[in-house]
C-alpha cells in the first residue's frame, strides 16, 4: 500500500482543536452527508466511470452496518476479501475497512456513499481474492512505508527473471502481425475425444479451427421456430436485446459510404463508458422471441410481419444471449433450456447432466477441483475445465461487437449461417481496446479493397487510425449447421448472422428461421482454476494477476508523475525495461 499522506482528520480519530468545546458527533442510524476522503490515504486510486476492481472504504466503526447494507443491495463482491486498515494518528487516517464491490454496482455505491457519513471513499482497489492470504497490518512494514512506495504488500521479494527468449517477439514496440497466407480458417473433421482435440489445437499453433460434423444430437434439424414455440421452455422469459432499425433500410450503394454496415449489438460490457446503448432490453417468452426473430428477416425487400407489435419501431432486430436465472451466476444451456438441451445429446458440446446436477449438492465449481468419476458424454474439452454454455440467437444481418474472451470456447452453429472474423492476440495494441472490447466500429474487409467504400474507410481510419495496420491480419470462418468454430482465448472475434445476399442460394429458400442464426457457445478454462477470476460470469474477465499488474503499472505511473522532465521520461523507460526483463522479453531497440 502507499505510504502515509496528509489528509483531513475526520470521524472518531479526529482530534479536537485545543480549547474547543466541540464534541464528537454522535452517530445514529440516520444517513448524513458523507465527508469524502482521498482514497490515496489507503493507497488506492479514485474509481473511474467503470471499474473491474471497485471498492468502498468505510469507517471501521460502521463496517458491520455498511457491509450488511452492501450485501442486502447485492453490491458486495464475495470473490474478493475485505482489507482492514489500522488508524494512523500521525496522518489523521481513521481505522477503516475496504469492501470489494461488484463492477456493475458503482452508481448505487456512489449514491450510498454520498448519503452516509460512514462511507469514506469509493475507489479502485486490487483487493486479494478469497484464496489469497493477506496480513494488511504487516504491509506497511513489508513495503517500507515510504510516501512514494506504490507497490505495497504486492511487491514482496521478486523471483529472478527468466533468461531472454530469443524466439519471443519484442514486448515493445509491438510488431505488426503479418497477414496470414490463407485468410480462411482451416476446416477439420471433429475429433472423437478431448485428448484428440487438444492435440489438434496444439498442431494448429494456437490458430482457430472450424470443426465439421460435430456431434450435436438432432438439434440441427429439431431446432426450428416451431420447436422453440412448443418446447417445455416456450413460456420461459428470456432477456432480449431489441435493436432499432438501421437508418438506411435500402441496403443499396450510396454516394456517401458504399453499402450500409450490418447493425451491431453493442452489449453492455462492450460499450465505451458514457455512451448510450443502441438497444432496449425486453423480457419476453421464448416462443414470442422466436416468432419475432423469424418476422424480422427480410427477403426480396419485404418485411415478414407478426402479430406482435414492435418494441422500438418497425424493422427492429433481435439478439439473445442467454443468462442464468440468478444474477451474477454462470449460465448453462442444460439448466436454462433442458428440453432443448436434450436435442443436443448425444453430442460433444455440453457436459453430462451428472456434472451440472450432481448428487450430494456439489457445485460445478467444486467438481472442477475433483476428478470426474462418471462421464457419460465425450466433450471436446476436459469436462472438469467446463465454465458455461450460452444460447445465442440473432436476427438476420445482426453482428456482435468485436471482443475477446479469456476462456477457450467453441461456437457451434445449429441453424442459419454465420460469418466470424478473427484477429490474433498480438493485434491487441492496434485494436483500440477498452476492457475486453475493440472500439473499431466498422471492420468490413471491403473497406481495404473496394473504392466504393472509400468514405466508410475514411471514417473508420479517422476514429481508429491504428487498426488499418492489422486489418489484413484477419482470419474468416463461415459456419453452417453442424460446424463449430474453436476460438482460442484472447482472439478477437466479430460474429455476423450472414444476410440473404451472402447466404447459400437454395438453402435460403427452405430456411425456417428466415436468415436468423441459432448457435450454442461453450466456454472452458484455458488456465489452472486458481489463475482465472472465480467471479467471472461471462468468460471474459481478465485474470486477477493481469488486473493486479495493470493496477501496479498505473501506480508506477502515478509515482513518476511527480517528477519533472527529463527525469519522468528517463525513469519511465527504465521501468518498462525492468518489466520486460522480469518477463524474459526484449525491447525492440535500433
Amino acid at each position: 500500500l502507499a505510504g502515509p499522506c496528509r489528509v483531513a482528520r475526520v470521524g472518531r480519530d479526529a482530534r479536537r482543536p485545543s480549547g474547543s468545546s466541540a464534541r464528537p458527533v454522535r452517530r445514529t442510524g440516520r444517513s448524513v452527508p458523507s465527508r469524502a476522503m482521498d482514497p490515496g490515504a489507503w493507497g488506492y486510486a479514485p474509481a473511474g466511470a467503470t471499474s473491474e476492481a471497485a471498492a468502498v472504504v468505510v469507517s471501521a466503526r460502521d463496517a458491520k452496518r455498511l457491509k450488511e447494507k452492501l450485501d442486502a443491495a447485492g453490491w458486495l463482491d464475495r470473490t474478493r476479501r475485505p482489507v482492514t486498515h489500522p488508524a494512523d494518528d500521525e496522518t489523521g487516517r481513521p481505522a477503516a475497512v475496504a469492501f470489494p464491490v461488484l463492477a456493475g454496482s458503482l452508481e448505487g455505491v456512489r449514491e450510498m456513499a454520498r448519503g452516509d457519513a460512514g462511507a469514506l471513499a469509493v475507489c479502485d482497489a486490487a483487493l486479494p481474492n478469497l484464496a489469497t492470504p493477506v496480513d494488511q497490518r504487516a504491509a506497511p512494514r513489508a513495503s517500507g512505508g515510504g510516501a512514494n512506495d506504490t507497490a505495497g504488500a504486492d511487491r514482496g521479494v521478486l523471483p529472478p527473471p527468466p533468461p531472454l527468449d530469443p524466439d519471443a517477439p519484442p514486448l515493445w514496440p509491438p510488431p505488426v502481425p503479418e497477414a496470414p497466407a490463407r485468410r480462411d480458417v482451416a476446416r477439420v473433421r471433429c475429433p472423437a475425444t478431448a485428448e484428440a482435440f487438444a492435440e489438434l489445437a496444439r498442431a494448429a499453433g494456437g490458430e482457430p479451427l472450424v470443426l465439421t460434423d460435430v456431434p450435436m444430437g438432432n438439434a440441427t434439424t429439431a431446432w426450428t421456430p416451431e420447436r422453440f414455440a412448443t418446447c417445455a421452455e416456450a413460456g420461459h422469459l428470456v432477456d432480449v436485446h431489441v435493436c432499432p432499425p438501421d437508418a438506411d433500410e435500402s441496403g443499396q450503394r450510396n454516394s456517401t459510404g458504399g453499402p450500409r454496415a450490418a447493425p451491431v449489438v453493442d452489449l453492455a460490457g462492450h460499450r465505451a463508458p458514457g455512451t448510450r446503448r443502441n438497444f432496449q432490453f425486453r423480457a419476453m417468452p421464448l416462443a414470442e422471441f422466436a416468432a419475432r426473430v423469424v418476422a424480422s428477416g427480410t427477403k426480396g425487400g419485404q418485411t415478414h410481419r407478426t402479430s406482435y407489435p414492435p418494441v422500438v419501431a418497425e424493422g427492429e432486430t433481435y439478439y439473445l444471449r442467454s443468462v442464468a436465472d440468478a444474477k451474477k451466476k454462470r449460465t448453462h444451456v442444460s439448466s436454462s433450456f433442458p428440453s432443448l438441451a436434450s436435442d443436443l445429446s448425444p453430442g460433444a458440446l455440453l457436459p453430462p447432466l451428472s456434472f451440472l446436477h450432481p448428487e450430494g449438492g456439489r457445485s460445478v465449481e467444486q467438481q472442477q477441483e475433483e476428478p470426474c468419476e462418471k462421464e457419460t458424454t465425450r466433450t471436446l474439452y476436459p469436462v472438469n475445465a467446463y465454465h458455461s454454455s450460452v444460447l445465442r440467437v440473432a436476427s438476420r444481418n445482426v453482428a456482435l461487437w468485436t471482443h475477446y474472451d479469456t476462456h477457450d470456447n467453441v461456437l457451434a452453429q445449429i441453424a442459419g449461417k454465420k460469418t466470424v472474423t478473427l484477429w490474433p492476440p498480438d493485434c491487441e495494441p492496434f485494436m483500440h481496446c477498452e476492457g475486453s472490447s475493440s472500439r473499431v466500429a466498422d471492420v468490413a474487409a471491403e473497406l481495404d479493397t473496394d473504392p466504393d467504400f472509400a468514405e466508410r474507410r475514411r471514417r473508420r481510419d479517422a476514429a481508429a487510425p491504428s487498426f488499418a495496420a492489422v486489418s489484413g491480419a484477419r482470419r474468416v470462418a463461415t459456419l453452417e449447421p453442424g460446424d463449430a468454430l474453436y476460438i482460442p482465448a484472447l482472439w478477437f472475434h466479430h460474429a455476423h448472422a450472414t444476410p440473404s445476399d451472402e447466404a447459400v442460394g437454395e438453402k435460403e429458400k427452405d430456411d425456417p428461421w428466415n436468415g436468423a442464426s441459432v448457435a450454442v457457445n461453450v466456454f472452458w478454462r484455458c488456465l489452472p482454476a486458481a489463475d482465472h477470476d472465480p467471479g467471472d460470469v461471462f468468460g471474459n474477465r481478465d485474470p486477477p494477476a493481469a488486473r493486479r499488474a495493470a493496477d501496479l503499472a498505473a501506480r508506477a505511473g502515478a509515482a513518476l508523475a511527480s517528477l519533472p522532465e527529463p527525469q519522468r521520461r528517463f525513469y519511465a523507460r527504465r521501468a518498462v525495461k525492468r518489466l520486460a526483463e522480469q518477463l524474459g522479453y526484449a525491447l525492440d531497440l535500433p
